[in-house]
């Protein structure tokens, strides 16, 4: 199915959403989930393309504990250098039933770290595409802020493009890419630097940069590893650091994207809101996140446990050569 098929298809009978809505529901749920604020500009959600004010983060440095399981010592069957397929990343995982969130971060980041890579030239894009579930476009726009209706809303594919220079950011809509150039046009789009990127190799790193990112530009962590094509010893870096956060827990409801299994990592915001990563239950590959209330909304609110607020599949993430390209 081609892409326009797939808009009509999701979309119809209403018409797709315009850029200002669909950037009024993001602003709205981030708000939703941003603590106090400090000028900076910051990453929560995928395609931010303004301005925005947001919070420092409070660094815990207290490690979890990693006690409950029995480790076994990590190998690599497919020999130095090369992948491991799926079965055996999850025969060899340090932990083989772990007993916490540190033990399934530690796990993935186990798991990220038996990837290949390669370094990207400056003038070549990650790709990211993903399906994130939206209202239909005439409610989104009447309650950018609100659950997801059960039955009503649907899956759409959104397809971005950034230069590794931070120069250069698209998406696919209606079947054409619209690029946009920084500082063109009056143009400003948030992109935390490579330079900045590629030191992210330990969750010291990581602490140091919530606190001092290079240029103003801060994503969360957990936003980089699901919106930025990362090397593995970042993406392991940002697992392990999450495992040191306060109230990092595992969701205990089941969860499954697109018939897979999935294990919900992440911490109550709001005192009723879950933010939290999905993986893969088997061989503990980032797979998704999701915003689910786990308590009724206090005060005047109307959210309700169970509530879904954002629910998105990681599909492809990959170093291409130029805009348009997928592989």
């Amino acid at each position: 199915m081609d892409e326009i098929s797939i808009l009509r298809g999701t979309f119809d009978p209403d018409a797709a959403p315009s850029p200002a809505a669909e950037q009024r529901a993001r602003d709205a749920l981030r708000d939703r989930m941003a603590p106090r604020p400090r000028a900076s500009w910051r990453l929560r959600l995928p395609i931010v393309v303004g301005l925005t004010t947001s919070a420092a983060v409070v660094v815990a440095v207290a490690i979890a504990n990693l006690g409950g399981a029995t480790p076994v010592t990590p190998a690599n069957p497919a020999g130095p250098g090369q992948r491991p397929d799926q079965t055996q990343a999850a025969a060899t995982v340090p932990y083989l039933r772990p007993a916490n969130a540190a033990q399934v971060l530690e796990n993935a980041a186990w798991t990220v770290e038996q990837e290949q890579w390669a370094d990207p030239a400056p003038t070549q894009f990650m790709y990211v595409e993903t399906q994130e579930m939206r209202n239909p476009p005439a409610y989104e726009q009447k309650a950018p802020n609100g659950a997801l209706l059960p039955g009503k809303a649907k899956y759409r594919k959104i397809q971005t493009w950034n230069r590794i220079d931070g120069q250069v950011q698209a998406t696919m809509r209606n079947g054409k890419l619209d690029v946009l150039q920084q500082g063109r046009d009056g143009v400003n789009f948030a992109f935390v630097p490579w330079s900045q990127v590629v030191k992210l190799t330990t969750p010291d790193a990581i602490a140091y940069y919530m606190k001092h990112p290079e240029g103003g530009v801060m994503a969360m962590p957990d936003a980089l590893a699901g919106q930025y094509v990362l090397p593995p010893e970042v993406k392991a870096a940002i697992y392990r650091y999450l495992a040191q956060q306060p109230g990092m827990k595992v969701n205990p409801d089941a969860v499954n994207l697109d018939g897979h299994p999935a294990i919900g990592l992440g911490r109550v915001v709001e005192g009723y809101l879950s933010q939290e990563l999905l993986f893969d239950k088997e061989t503990y590959t980032l797979i998704g996140e999701r915003l689910i209330a786990v308590n009724d909304e206090s005060g005047k609110g109307d959210g309700r446990k169970g509530d879904l607020y954002r629910q998105v599949i990681y599909r492809k993430m990959a170093i291409v050569d130029k805009l348009g390209d997928t592989n």
